[in-house]
């Protein structure tokens, strides 16, 4: 069986879906959805893919640029099976009811509330959980580093409270007219990570803050984790290169600050220098006592990618094999660890 899906905006994120789409095994990407004409739609319009309206009164503009259209969103919504609302904040709510009356399965992004759908979803945390619902919510950048983290460490060493402190970065690269030009923008109280972890992991007590800074590539995380049965940090470390979509590395493999990560990887034969695994120094990982301490790195571009294309098949049910599902995923995306790796015992 092959799942007909449609991509709803072609930003920073839908851009990205569209391209893991294309290149999954059982998926057929019919057409993506933009409300307005960008260079994005161009590239992805020479790919052979078609284009959809969201807005019948913007008609008018994809006229004006000689881009051609294939129909308005009904027309997209009644070829496909799936939709994968990418737009920004706020937008896939108002078109949640739409999708409703076609009957198609509906992804949003961790830009949507959880009350949108009442379903966060995370491959580590509640893969299990996702299938016989018509629409649910991917975690969002920061929460899906923490669930693959936090989910991994509690099954092998029992965490008993989390403490996080997330920099992150005030605006994305295709937005940098938005950021904040010389300024740390904190956010005062529970940032929304923690809680958002639990939406997923209910029993983990967590308690995160975060600040925005003027920067717009990759968030940092310094998180502190009690833990029941720690044993050693090597033996910790071990435990965390056994599992997909966790990469760790010194210093001198991948540099040390963000910028000098960012250059690694956009060196690398990855297409935009894409990082979709949960990074860690390995300097940084530290057991004092039964406190762990460490360091991430989130490409809040494409770390949610692979979740995203699980959330698919999670919904759909066209495989109720996590394992099997992620190896499909990262291979597809050129991220697949050793195949043993893929015996997830974590989450539900």
């Amino acid at each position: 069986m092959t799942l007909r899906v449609g991509v709803v905006g072609l930003g920073t994120i839908g851009k990205r879906v569209a391209d893991a789409v294309l290149s999954q095994p059982d998926m057929e990407l019919v057409g993506v959805g933009i409300r307005t004409p960008n260079p994005t739609a161009l590239s992805v319009n020479w790919k052979g893919v078609k284009i959809y309206c969201t807005e019948n009164e913007r008609l008018p503009l994809f006229k004006e640029c000689n881009l051609d259209v294939s129909g308005n969103l009904s027309d997209l919504l009644n070829e496909i099976d799936v939709v994968v609302d990418c737009a920004q904040a706020g937008e896939g709510v108002k078109r949640l009811s739409q999708y409703k009356a076609h009957g198609v399965y509906t992804i949003l992004q961790g830009g949507e509330k959880h009350d949108t759908t009442d379903f966060t979803f995370s491959t580590f945390g509640n893969y299990h959980q996702a299938y016989g619902r018509q629409a649910m919510r991917v975690s969002s950048c920061n929460t899906t580093g923490l669930v693959r983290l936090i989910s991994v460490l509690d099954f092998h060493y029992k965490v008993l409270h989390v403490d996080g402190a997330i920099v992150r970065c005030s605006t994305d690269p295709d937005k940098a007219q938005n950021g904040i030009p010389n300024g740390i923008a904190p956010v005062f109280g529970v940032s929304h990570h923690g809680p958002d972890l639990q939406l997923v992991l209910p029993h983990i007590s967590i308690y995160t803050q975060a600040a925005a800074a003027p920067m717009y590539y990759s968030h940092l995380q310094m998180i502190s984790i009690e833990l029941e049965n720690p044993l050693t940090r090597l033996k910790i470390i071990e435990t965390l290169n056994q599992y997909p979509r966790i990469l760790i590395q010194t210093k001198q493999e991948a540099g040390v600050n963000t910028a000098q990560l960012f250059n690694s990887f956009n060196n690398s034969s990855r297409k935009r220098g894409d990082r979709p695994e949960l990074f860690l120094w390995e300097e940084s990982i530290q057991l004092v006592g039964n406190r762990l301490h460490l360091m991430t790195s989130i490409d809040m571009q494409c770390i949610t990618i692979p979740e995203t294309i699980d959330a698919i098949r999670a919904i759909t049910g066209i495989e109720k094999d996590r394992d099997k599902c992620m190896i499909l995923t990262d291979e597809a995306l050129n991220i697949v660890k050793k195949e043993s790796s893929y015996k997830i015992e974590v989450g539900i």
